[in-house]
């Protein structure tokens, strides 16, 4: 060998690393597939309701991670697809905690309205 082929070899090792580097990604498959299904477990908890800015940003971070994987980008469809998926489950948990306020306001009032009768009958019965 020449003292040039080392280097040249060397080169040819680097420019191999850079291209299969430069190669495309794997579709992201099962980044989509959570998005998917925490958007339809946001979906089905009510969140279109309840939470409706973080339900129709989960949504669309779901669209665009969709048409990024279809044009093969794949890193902007994993990230996307994650952002759709912490948006679906923040959706969840703001209904959750609609939903257990609006249970607590209906016990607070059927409590209101126990204590009422009580105070009724306990009025009507010492005038008796």
């Amino acid at each position: 060998m020449t003292p040039k082929a080392p280097k040249i070899h060397a080169l040819i090792a680097i420019l191999a690393c850079g291209l299969a580097a430069c190669g495309p990604t794997r579709p992201p498959t099962d980044v989509l597939g959570v998005a998917t299904r925490n958007l339809a477990a946001a979906r089905s908890a009510g969140a279109a309701s309840y939470a409706p800015d973080e339900f129709r940003a989960a949504e669309q971070h779901l669209s665009q991670a969709n048409a990024a994987s279809a044009r093969q980008d794949y890193d902007d469809a994993a990230t996307l697809a994650g952002q759709s998926a912490v948006d679906s489950e923040l959706a969840a948990a703001r209904t959750r905690l609609a939903k257990a306020r609006e249970a607590a306001a209906n016990l607070r009032e059927q409590n209101a309205e126990l204590e009422r009768d009580a105070a009724r009958h306990s009025d009507g019965g010492a005038s008796q």
